[in-house]
């Protein structure tokens, strides 16, 4: 079962004509027909009864539409989701705040963030240096303020430069 065939399904519902429901797709009537044909098959039998100039749901039509409606919920649900995550209007932005550094400090920054930017919804951990890192690493924040002569050293280092520089 393809989205297509169940979108075409409820056009046909809606309209209770095939060459209708095609103009409304945007298709060619039998590329229409022959999906909700291919539909037919695979649920099992006659979904529309065609007379001449009245098409209606046959019994099977009514007992699939939910389940298609369900069906095709779903996808547009998921449709709808993913162009959110492509072009979101909110950012989540992970930030992690060196614990002695002290987010009151830098409150007037934040504010000018938020101003300045609203979309961005701001995150904020405070936590101790080698802790902020840790979650960096793994990939929980997004940035971080450390203050931290000397740390990372050796391999932390040279794994968060790579990480910095991908």
């Amino acid at each position: 079962m393809e989205i297509h065939q169940v979108r075409y399904f409820f056009a046909v519902c809606e309209t209770l004509n095939f060459t209708r429901a095609a103009e409304e797709c945007n298709v060619a009537q039998p590329l229409l027909t022959r999906a909700v044909k291919k539909l037919e098959e695979e649920l099992g039998g006659e979904l529309f009864r065609r007379e001449r100039n009245q098409t209606h749901l046959t019994e099977l039509g009514r007992l699939m539409k939910p389940h298609l409606e369900q069906i095709y919920g779903s996808s547009e649900a998921a449709r709808v989701e993913a162009k959110g995550f492509r072009k979101p209007e909110i950012v989540p932005l992970k930030m992690g705040l060196m614990c002695t550094i002290g987010s009151a400090r830098l409150l007037g920054v934040f504010m000018r963030l938020h101003a300045e930017l609203p979309a961005v919804d701001l995150t904020l951990r405070e936590a101790p240096g080698k802790t902020l890192i840790e979650e960096m690493m793994a990939g929980e924040l997004d940035v971080a303020l450390i203050v931290m002569p000397g740390y990372p050293n050796g391999s932390t280092r040279d794994r968060f430069i790579q990480s910095a520089m991908s």
